[in-house]
């Protein structure tokens, strides 16, 4: 029998350790991409009940046309999130199901991150929440504080770092955007983020529009 050196099996040992991990980082982004049940992973399923009694009965309406209504939702831990309801989704669910997918992937720091979504007999998609309104309001409410230069041209920057993740990272990449005052909306730093952002689907174009409240 051939004993293997003490320092040839340590370095065997710890390349079995290492293509272990490698395995199971593999099989962690598999399931973070894949997901099972065509359910979307690291998005919250958020129930119709749930729902209901953070709209308060779906009476808190911030806008309303003829493809979606668009609500403020209060949740008992606290957080205020903005619900759409997609009334129609053109294709079925599995369009519905592809753009979950697709807005689901974005995550940059300039673009309007979707946190969750509910399916069945209606379909929500469940947005984060800013407080400073959009930069229209900013510029042409009289009431407010003028934005200095300083901040207009870090609102800018911010504007075009977004596009070039949406443009450049992104796979397929976003090309149906947006930009006006009003799709730039600020959290409570005043730092900007895109929405109104529409990501192309399997057989055509279902547009999704990201919301905010003004306080």
């Amino acid at each position: 029998m051939t004993i293997m050196p003490k320092t040839q099996a340590s370095f065997s040992s710890r390349r079995r350790r290492r293509r272990r991990r490698s395995s199971n980082f593999c099989k962690f982004l598999a399931l973070i991409h894949h997901g099972h049940s065509g359910q979307v992973n690291l998005l919250k399923r958020v129930s119709y009940k749930e729902l209901d009694k953070a709209t308060d009965g779906f009476r808190r309406i911030i806008t309303c046309d003829s493809q979606s209504i668009t609500y403020e939702a209060k949740f008992q831990d606290g957080s205020v999130s903005v619900v759409k309801e997609v009334k129609s989704v053109g294709q079925g669910n599995e369009v519905f199901h592809k753009e979950l997918h697709l807005l689901g992937r974005l995550h940059h720091r300039h673009v309007v991150a979707l946190r969750g979504y509910a399916v069945g007999r209606r379909s929500f998609l469940v947005f984060e929440c800013t407080a400073k309104g959009s930069l229209k309001d900013h510029l042409n409410d009289p009431l407010r504080t003028p934005l200095s230069w300083k901040t207009r041209v870090q609102l800018a920057i911010g504007v075009a770092a977004a596009l070039e993740y949406l443009q450049f990272f992104c796979e397929p990449p976003v090309n149906h955007i947006s930009i006006n005052s009003s799709n730039i909306i600020l959290d409570e730093k005043l730092i900007p983020k895109l929405s109104n952002i529409g990501c192309l689907c399997s057989e055509g174009r279902c547009n999704t529009s990201i919301w905010c409240i003004t306080t």
